[in-house]
């Protein structure tokens, strides 16, 4: 049991307890901000109900603050960004406790912009204060966080502690701070991470798009598109070096600009369509238990099911970042507007309809359950 386990632990960088809930919101928020700049490396616990000295669980059930309420405290102490937090209860020997858990980011540090003092005017948290904790002992109210320390946090908030890779992945979540310049003589589109624009995004711009005929398409079945399609490379760089780069599909004279997204398989037989398998998230076995080699596909000997592509992406996924960047200002919304025809599927598949979009799927949906809804929808 997860509280269980916080119990049996000493005080730390990322846990803390105490026997009963603040009375004064100035302790209440300075303790989250010293938890919240902590170099803790997890999420951080602060467990409202037990007395370590004594080991005895303190009934918290009669004074309780509610999420909502730490909350109001939190948005009127004029925070630089508020931490993301949540409150869990659990029940021992009939005693109730609480654990106040501050999720772990990268969003160090944490501070005021305006002093908060306490209703007797002698405890300030002070504006511009950076407050931490060091072990399992706080920053006192009328101290702060060393110069390495708060060095440290800022490091971490723009990712200059991570590596050039692993920045990328952090930088193309900030979708807002990404713009582009075009250079027309080299038909080059090049994207530039504002605060640190030495990361880019580029791709070359085929010639004469606009006289592509709609039998102008590109090889990978997604792009087989109303209209033409022309396949580039969109290259990821820091500097000059190349950190990555992948196939970008420029479709329908341009109108549509889309990386290749996310494609699973559904097998489903013929004669009952809600008999089906499918294959999440490219898993070596579909929803039902099965690999590829056991189900009775029609290309093997006395196969019936059929096969089936199914094309999305997930929000706020890496693909799904790059795609808003690349749709930067362009009001088409390819999970809505885009329309690709799979010409290689036709003859298999001509006695049902197939999905012709790319779907857009909530990062902890499931996925199989949502593939087998959509097809089912499709066929009613």
């Amino acid at each position: 049991m997860f509280i269980l386990d916080l119990l049996e632990q000493p005080e730390s960088d990322f846990l803390d307890f105490k026997r009963e809930w603040h009375n004064d919101t100035v302790n209440l928020v300075l303790d989250i901000l010293c938890m919240a700049n902590s170099d803790a490396k997890s999420d951080r616990y602060i467990v409202i109900g037990y007395d370590e000295k004594e080991k005895t669980i303190c009934d918290v059930s009669a004074n309780r603050r509610k999420l909502d309420d730490i909350y109001d405290i939190l948005c009127n102490s004029n925070f630089n960004r508020l931490p993301n937090i949540y409150v869990e209860t659990f029940s021992i020997d009939d005693k109730e406790l609480d654990v106040l858990i501050i999720k772990k980011t990268n969003y160090r540090p944490y501070f005021l912009t305006k002093d908060k003092v306490n209703r007797a005017g002698n405890r300030t948290i002070r504006a511009g204060v950076i407050y931490t904790r060091n072990g399992s002992i706080n920053t006192p109210i009328d101290q702060s966080a060393t110069e390495s320390q708060v060095a440290d946090m800022w490091r971490e908030r723009f990712g200059l502690t991570l590596s050039p890779k692993d920045r990328l992945e952090q930088y193309i979540n900030d979708v807002r701070n990404w713009e582009y310049n075009y250079n027309e003589e080299n038909r080059k589109y090049i994207y530039y991470y504002i605060p640190f624009p030495e990361f880019t995004m580029e791709y070359t711009f085929p010639e004469n798009v606009q006289d592509y005929s709609k039998d102008n398409h590109s090889s990978y079945i997604f792009a087989n598109s109303i209209g033409n399609s022309y396949t580039t490379t969109l290259r990821y760089k820091y500097h000059t070096t190349i950190l990555k780069q992948e196939d970008l599909f420029l479709c329908d004279k341009s109108n549509y600009r889309i990386l290749h997204p996310h494609a699973d398989w559904l097998y489903y037989n013929p004669d009952d369509y809600k008999d089906l398998h499918i294959f999440a998230h490219s898993s070596e076995y579909s929803d039902r238990g099965k690999r590829v080699e056991e189900i009775d596909y029609k290309h093997s000997p006395n196969g019936n099911y059929h096969q089936v592509v199914f094309c999305y992406n997930i929000k706020n996924s890496f693909e799904y970042c790059v795609q808003e960047i690349l749709n930067n200002k362009n009001y088409r919304n390819i999970y809505r507007d885009y329309i690709y025809f799979d010409s290689s599927s036709e003859d298999e598949n001509k006695n049902i309809k197939i999905p012709h979009q790319i779907y857009l799927f909530d990062q902890d949906e499931d996925i199989a359950q949502r593939i087998r809804q959509e097809f089912l929808n499709l066929q009613d």
